[in-house]
């Protein structure tokens, strides 16, 4: 996801909405609800670090395709910040 994407509240990094609509009576103290809804409201865009390998194992020129198996290790979505990526181990 780019800066551009708005999530289902209509929040976004550089577009949308400041704060989802059902969220000012939380927020309106000025303390603790901003602290808790920072990240929600707040939008980042990060890039993780991943990695992939993969092994070609047979080729069929005839019909220009490839065989083999991959496994890739990268960060999970943070959902533009909120949240705190988990490491993903796929294989194929």
């Amino acid at each position: 996801r780019t800066g551009g994407f708005l999530d289902p509240k209509g929040r976004g990094m550089y577009s949308g909405y400041d704060q989802a609509v059902a969220l000012p009576a939380l927020q309106a103290d000025g303390k603790e609800g901003q602290e808790e809804l920072f990240k929600e409201s707040n939008k980042v865009f990060d890039i993780g670090k991943g990695a992939i390998e993969m092994e070609v194992n047979k080729v069929n020129a005839e019909l220009g395709e490839i065989g083999g198996v991959f496994v890739s290790k990268q960060p999970s979505d943070t959902d533009m910040g909120a949240k705190a990526p988990k490491t993903m181990l796929m294989k194929g």
